[in-house]
């Protein structure tokens, strides 16, 4: 059984994670597979999990907080998420987007960064926003995106998450992301 696992994971095309499972599990993810690990934080406490396995991680999607344990840069400004993502290249991180709540999200490679202002919604649940960010930006690089569209599709995402009343909108779809962007 285990056997098996292992062999799908292994002809995964991507692999999303979140530091819920177990330190050793996201261990074992990085080190037994060649797929991009996408890695999603989730708290500042479950954070120090993947601090061992930062330049194993493809891309990370941390908020303010979860960014500032990670890279030990106190992030008060613009320029200190830079600094930020910065230091997690540094770690090896290849690519990160740091939500930065009402401000946007900062997204960043080892070859560039952005700024990008959140669009325009109607906000009725923020639950679910952050995984559906998450889920788009891991559908995006599966479409060969670049950092900029990835980011923005990971924006939208976040948008039609965030306009239902449950933690996920039936409405969401990839035409739905799309046509949020107009694209």
């Amino acid at each position: 059984y285990l056997n098996s696992k292992l062999t799908l994971l292994q002809n995964a095309r991507v692999i999303v994670a979140d530091t819920n499972i177990p330190a050793e599990s996201l261990a074992f993810l990085t080190e037994n597979c060649t797929a991009p690990i996408f890695c999603d934080p989730v708290s500042t406490t479950k954070a120090e999990k993947i601090r061992p396995i930062l330049n194993r991680i493809h891309t990370l999607k941390p908020n303010r907080l979860e960014a500032e344990l990670l890279s030990g840069v106190k992030i008060e400004t613009m320029a200190d998420v830079a600094r930020a993502a910065d230091k997690l290249t540094e770690l090896g991180v290849h690519r990160m987007f740091i939500s930065m709540g009402a401000d946007g999200v900062y997204a960043a490679s080892h070859k560039e960064s952005l700024w990008l202002e959140n669009l325009p919604a109607n906000m009725v649940n923020t639950t679910g926003c952050g995984d559906a960010f998450m889920a788009a930006i891991a559908w995006a690089y599966l479409q060969g995106t670049d950092l900029r569209d990835t980011a923005l599709y990971g924006l939208a995402a976040s948008t039609i998450a965030m306009e239902s009343a449950d933690t996920i909108n039936a409405q969401m779809s990839a035409d739905a992301v799309r046509k949020r962007l107009d694209k």
